[in-house]
C-alpha cells in the first residue's frame, strides 16, 4: 500500500490573502495614528511647560530670588526659564517648539486675539506670581490647552478647551 504524505503549512494563496488583509488594516489605521501622535505632542508640550513653571516656582522659593518664564523671547517660538544671578539674567532652560516638537506645536488661543495672556510670568521669592496663561495647540488645531495661573496665588493649572469653555 502506498501512503500519501499530507503536507502541513500555508499555501502561497493563503499568505497573499493574509498580507492583503494586514495591508488594508494598516492603511485604515494611519489617520488615527497621526491624530494620536499629534495629540501626544500637544500633551507633551503642555506637561513640559507645566513642569518648567513648577521648577521656576520652586527655584524662586529655594533661592529667594525671582524666576521668570518668557514666552517667545527674541523671536524664539517657545519659552525660556530665567533667573537672576548677581543681577544678570541666567537662562536655565530654553524650549524651542520648532526643534523639540518638529514645528508641530504653537501658541494658539481660539478664545482671544493674543496667543498668550502675558509675555512673561514671574515667580516671586515667596512662590507667588501674577495671573496669566499660555495657550498651546498643534498646527492642525485639534486641541487647545492652556497652562498658567488664574489668580496671583502661584497655583499652576492645566486646562483644556472642551469646545466652549476651559476645564
Amino acid at each position: 500500500m502506498l501512503k500519501c504524505k499530507k503536507e502541513n503549512g500555508f499555501s502561497i494563496v493563503d499568505l497573499m490573502i493574509a498580507l492583503a488583509i494586514a495591508s488594508l488594516i494598516s492603511v485604515a489605521s494611519i489617520p488615527s495614528l497621526k491624530r494620536w501622535s499629534s495629540n501626544y505632542n500637544v500633551k507633551s508640550a503642555v506637561m513640559d511647560l507645566y513642569s518648567h513653571m513648577q521648577i521656576a516656582k520652586m527655584g524662586a522659593v529655594k533661592e529667594n530670588k525671582s524666576w521668570t518664564i518668557n514666552f517667545n523671547p527674541d523671536g524664539l517660538l517657545g519659552y525660556q526659564v530665567i533667573h537672576k544671578v548677581d543681577n544678570v539674567d541666567t537662562v536655565v532652560k530654553t524650549v524651542d517648539f520648532r526643534t523639540k516638537y518638529s514645528g508641530e506645536i504653537q501658541y494658539a488661543n481660539p478664545t482671544a486675539t493674543k496667543m498668550c495672556d502675558t509675555s512673561s510670568i514671574t515667580f516671586n521669592p515667596n512662590g507667588l506670581s501674577g495671573s496669566g496663561y499660555a495657550c498651546i495647540s498643534d498646527k492642525s488645531k485639534s486641541g487647545y490647552y492652556r497652562v498658567g495661573m488664574p489668580y496671583a496665588t502661584g497655583s499652576i493649572n492645566i486646562e483644556k478647551l472642551d469646545g466652549t469653555q476651559w476645564k
